[in-house]
Order: C-alpha cells, then sequence, then structure tokens
C-alpha cells in the first residue's frame, strides 16, 4: 500500500496537469479506502443488560431469586432442617428489599441515577433538570434504614439550586415535598410486599 503511494507520487512529479488532478484523487480515494477498511475490522458487542444485574450483587442476585422462588429448594430443606427454612428473605439483606425496590422503581422512572448501593440503602440521582426550567435542577438521596417494611425506613432529601449570574445557588425545598415522596415510595413498597406475599 505505501509502495503504491510512493510510486503515484513519482508519477505524480513527472506528469502534466490533468493527470495530477486524477493522480490526486486516486491517491485520496485510495486513503479513504484503506481508512474504511480498518476501521470496519473494529467490532462492538451491544448487550441489553437488565438493572437489577447492575444494582445488586452476584450474591445478592442468587438471594433475590431465592427470595423470589419462595425459599431454598425442597431437598435443602429437607437436609438442612428448620433452621433454614425460617429465614427470611429480609433478614439476608441489611435493608428492606421492597422498600429498596419500590425507591429505585419511583427514582429511576423519572430521573438518571449517579450512585447506587442496595448494602448501604443509600440511592443518589444525578442532578436533573425540572422540565421546562432550564435554570433549576435537583438532586435527590434516599436512605433505606430499617429491613422491616416502616414508615420511618426510608428517608428522601432533596437538594435544589437555581443559576444565577452564572453560578449555581442552592435553594430551599418544601418540606412537604420532601414528605410526598417519602410516602409515595411507601406506598409502592406496600404494594410491592402485598403482591409478592
Amino acid at each position: 500500500m505505501l509502495i503504491l503511494l510512493f510510486f503515484l507520487c513519482y508519477i505524480y512529479l513527472m506528469i502534466g496537469s490533468y493527470i495530477k488532478i486524477f493522480l490526486v484523487k486516486l491517491v485520496l480515494l485510495i486513503l479513504t479506502a484503506s481508512i474504511t477498511q480498518s476501521c470496519s475490522s473494529i467490532k462492538t458487542k451491544t448487550e441489553q443488560v437488565d438493572i437489577n444485574d447492575i444494582i445488586y450483587s452476584p450474591k445478592q442476585r442468587v438471594e433475590r431469586r431465592i427470595a423470589e422462588r419462595g425459599g431454598d429448594s425442597f431437598l435443602k430443606d429437607m437436609f438442612m432442617g428448620e433452621s433454614k427454612k425460617n429465614k427470611s428473605y429480609g433478614n439476608q439483606l441489611s435493608i428492606n428489599p421492597h422498600l429498596w425496590q419500590a425507591s429505585l422503581d419511583i427514582l429511576s422512572s423519572t430521573m438518571p441515577l449517579a450512585s447506587v448501593d442496595s448494602n448501604s440503602g443509600i440511592i443518589i440521582s444525578d442532578w436533573y433538570n425540572l422540565k421546562g426550567k432550564d435554570n433549576e435542577r435537583i438532586k435527590i438521596s434516599v436512605l433505606v434504614s430499617t429491613q422491616e417494611l416502616r414508615a420511618d425506613g426510608v428517608k428522601v432529601s432533596i437538594f435544589k439550586q437555581t443559576l444565577k449570574s452564572n453560578t449555581w445557588k442552592n435553594t430551599n425545598i418544601n418540606p412537604k415535598i420532601i414528605q410526598k415522596l417519602e410516602r409515595k415510595i411507601i406506598t409502592k413498597a406496600g404494594s410491592l410486599a402485598n403482591t409478592g406475599n
């Protein structure tokens, strides 16, 4: 390939202007074809990922599958005895799975999530501009703190900033909005718990 280009450049210097234009076009065509050929050999693989695979560790995914099946297998129950049978899914995690799932569902349906940690029960959204208000943005953090499904088991914090003279300034948020979001999460968690039993 390189030898061909040198040869074409040598011929370019030796011949007239019409042929020079043709050779320039030919060299550009060869370079474009070689670049296209080298780029086409790159293979990418795109997979659709389940959000639970991202959020939960492999051990927690196994625990979730066991809990969704209704416990361990029949053979394990038979050979391991009653101590393993009475182990509930909520006691395997440090947080309530229904509060956790409800928080994830509600936040991820409206805004991008920046950090999700199922071990500590913390979900933090990314900064999100309100619809039609480019000069206001919010960030929400949710802490699921109990293993039981309780009203005080979830704490929501909302941070709001307003753009003033090219800098973001913190502004107060109405506490009723925080309470409303907490109630929405608790209500959804309750319905998840009822459908799961």
